[in-house]
């Protein structure tokens, strides 16, 4: 079988399991759900009895003294009040069913994401991932709020007049019923051209996304290269794209309505002809003919509904299909069955022959070894691109490595819960991330059950505790939009207070100190040196007078370790990172003669206190 030819049937395969997945979320609420349908059908059958109560109305005329008339309008009255009391209820009902299942769509979509790797955010843009937690919603939602109940009471309606119609007279009942063929023949040709761009208007959507966000945090970067136009052009054309693609989605709504007028006229001219005949022929009566005619009318109705709400259907189902792909999406990092929880560490880092990959067959580490003692300052540094990050990420078991180990004291960490391994790794990152809310709860982000005096006795530690006092409302102050109400410096500095609270037995820093001037730098290693004592560090450093003071410093060129030595012993070797630092501190002869001159003393005084 061909691929064109398979494409239909596992799309109707990806339908009919999003639509069952969608039902099991209704069903969390089974009770009140089979509840409302019960409802459901008592209004739709009091409604629908109402024709009935016409007919006999109409013969009791046609009649005189066969019956009460008054008596059947009193009938026809109370159905009514119980069409309104039922319909009403199961609707409200549905409401609510219909709104836990969203929320608890919503929450494993939302937890799921949570527990996916980086790797899987590394492949999706946020914009696409954006427009699965809110327009793919949204699709789900529209078809919750109505489209879904006056589904399901349409549904009873076109069962109940069928058999209705077939009770009265089969042959009307025939005649009626060949409209349902010739509707569901055209519907499906539509269908067949409307539901691919359904789909296709979905990442469409999540393009638009993608590019209005990227512009928006952009925006500075676009006005300073005079690119206004440049992006209003892209954002046109994606959504012009998302247009198109809408206008076909929509086409079977536009052909329905007037469709479903035309098939009721016809059809209610084609019962009638035929009725008058069997009226002739004795076959019916007058009241029989009404309440027949009447039930083609609410034929059609159902109908109606139905197919003019699949639009809604076909959007949902779509939505549901791509919020279904994450959530069946696995971790690409995941606990081992029986993993133990890592004790307390004291710092013990041993990196064995590790090789890792972002993507196979293109290897970023290669045999990296290297050993870091409790407490030791390790510094990484080398050019752009040659996996200075790639060595804390899998550190930190962001990703899993390819082969080697990674043993922390003594433990290989993919022996150990990924929980128990993060909770005792502080980091400080070169972009300081901070949430819209108080200064106090950015702080407890880093530790559950944090007090209120620990927060500030770290903001003290990381010189922060007097800027934040300044604030309007000091602790209290809601920091808006990653904290734009703070100063470069000042955002940095609550980070760092923010990993002091969590007591980290390993610290990662990375570029902590790039992105501000060199007074508020001086104030902010002033903090770091703080945060590491007693802690096993490791800092990436473009910026080499960052780490001059580390215990060890790993060059790093091309995913594998060159060099390793603290700062005199590399200066000594002249490899890359003399290389590196020479051209770092070109102009700035007096600074490195004053290194070399410090080195020079220090290797005397050693050898002073060492006797040959």
């Amino acid at each position: 079988m061909t691929d064109a030819a398979q494409s239909p049937a596992k799309e109707h395969k990806q339908k009919g399991g999003a639509i069952g997945r969608l039902m099991k979320y209704i069903l969390i609420q089974k009770g009140k759900f089979c509840a409302s349908l019960f409802l459901m059908f008592i209004g739709t059958f009091a409604f629908l009895l109402v024709p009935v109560l016409l007919g006999d109305m109409i013969n009791n005329l046609a009649t005189p003294g066969k019956g009460s008339v008054m008596g059947t309008a009193y009938q026809m009255l109370g159905l009514s009040v119980v069409t309104f009391v039922c319909l009403y209820t199961a609707f409200r009902w549905m409401t609510d069913v219909t709104q836990n299942a969203l929320f608890r769509l919503r929450q494993d979509l939302f937890e799921h994401m949570q527990g996916l790797s980086l790797r899987f955010f590394d492949k999706q843009p946020i914009g696409e991932l954006m427009s699965r937690l809110t327009n793919d919603m949204d699709t789900i939602n529209n078809l919750f709020q109505n489209p879904f109940s006056l589904t399901l009471q349409s549904t009873f309606m076109l069962i109940i007049t069928i058999i209705a119609l077939i009770l009265i007279s089969p042959v009307l009942a025939g005649v009626a019923l060949v409209i349902i063929p010739l509707l569901a023949v055209f519907v499906a040709v539509l269908s067949h051209v409307s539901s691919p761009s359904f789909s296709m208007l979905q990442v469409k959507l999540g393009d638009l996304n993608g590019i209005i966000e990227e512009t928006l945090e952009g925006q500075r970067t676009v006005i300073a290269d005079r690119h206004q136009k440049t992006s209003s052009a892209l954002e046109s054309g994606i959504s012009l794209d998302a247009s198109h693609a809408g206008a076909r989605a929509h086409i079977l709504s536009l052909f329905i309505s007037p469709l479903c007028l035309i098939s009721a006229f016809i059809s209610i001219a084609v019962v009638a002809v035929f009725g008058v005949k069997l009226l002739n022929d004795g076959l019916i009566t007058i009241g029989a003919l009404s309440t027949a005619i009447s039930f083609c009318l609410l034929f059609i109705l159902p109908l109606t509904f139905i197919f003019f709400n699949y639009n809604f259907w076909v959007s949902a189902i779509v939505g549901a299909g791509r919020m279904f792909e994450v959530l069946d999406t696995p971790p690409d990092v995941m606990d081992k069955p029986g993993a133990k929880a890592l004790p307390r560490i004291r710092g013990d880092i041993v990196f064995k022959d590790v090789n890792f990959s972002y993507v196979p067959g293109r290897r970023v580490m290669k045999d990296a070894n290297f050993v870091a003692t409790p407490g030791m300052k390790i510094g990484l540094c080398g050019p752009t691109g040659a996996g200075k990050s790639t060595i804390v990420n899998i550190l930190t078991r962001y990703y899993d490595i390819d082969s080697g180990e990674i043993l922390v004291d003594g433990i290989n960490i993919a022996d150990v819960t990924q929980d128990s391994l993060r909770r005792q790794i502080g980091v400080v990152q070169q972009e300081p991330l901070l949430f819209t809310d108080t200064v106090m709860n950015n702080l407890k982000y880093a530790r559950d059950g944090a007090t209120d005096a620990e927060c500030i006795s770290a903001a003290k530690q990381a010189d922060c505790d007097a800027f934040v006092r300044q604030l309007p409302q000091g602790y209290d102050t809601v920091l808006v939009d990653g904290g734009a109400n703070l100063s470069q410096g000042q955002r940095q500095l609550l980070t760092i207070a923010r990993a002091m609270l969590a007591q980290p037995r390993m610290l990662i820093l990375d570029e902590a100190t790039s992105n501000v001037d060199t007074r508020t730098e001086k104030v902010i290693q002033g903090a770091l040196r703080k945060l590491q004592e007693g802690v096993t560090s490791f800092s990436i450093a473009h910026r080499l007078s960052t780490i001059k003071d580390s215990d060890k410093i790993l060059v790093v060129d091309d995913g594998a370790i060159v060099e390793q030595g603290n700062h005199d012993e590399l200066m000594a070797k002249r490899g890359l990172y003399y290389s590196l630092y020479m051209a770092q501190y070109k102009g700035r002869i007096s600074e490195v003669l004053d290194d070399i001159i410090a080195a020079n003393e220090r290797k005397e005084k050693t050898a002073g206190q060492n006797p040959a």
